[in-house]
């Protein structure tokens, strides 16, 4: 899958799907991105976090399952390095913990300041 672009000085919005059970038994919620360093295609043991995502529940509407909504704002964004990145959630549910597939994205600069 290509990954997902978006501009520095953007506001980086990503959709996680509760695909199976109950949205409402995950007590806590979490995601981060970090940053790809250029010629590798993962994130190095230790690397530090670029940036922390903000988290939302969504509603269901139509086919579109209930899930979160993780957010990045403009101004952390803007403080971004263009480059590859990596970002994952972790959930706890019912006392156990999942941590969802890493998803790519790409911030590329922008030409408005």
């Amino acid at each position: 899958m290509p990954p997902f672009q978006f501009q520095r000085g953007e506001t980086v919005s990503l959709a996680l799907d509760a695909v199976t059970g109950d949205p409402l038994t995950v007590t806590a919620i979490g995601a981060v991105m970090k940053a790809v360093p250029p010629g590798r295609t993962g994130v190095p043991d230790g690397a530090p976090v670029a940036a922390t995502f903000s988290v939302s529940p969504r509603a269901a509407v139509g086919e579109i399952p209930a899930g979160w909504t993780l957010t990045i704002d403009a101004a952390t964004s803007a403080m971004l390095a263009p480059g590859a990145y990596l970002a994952d959630a972790k959930l706890v549910v019912a006392g156990g913990v999942i941590v969802t597939e890493p998803v790519a994205l790409r911030i590329k600069p922008s030409v408005t300041p």
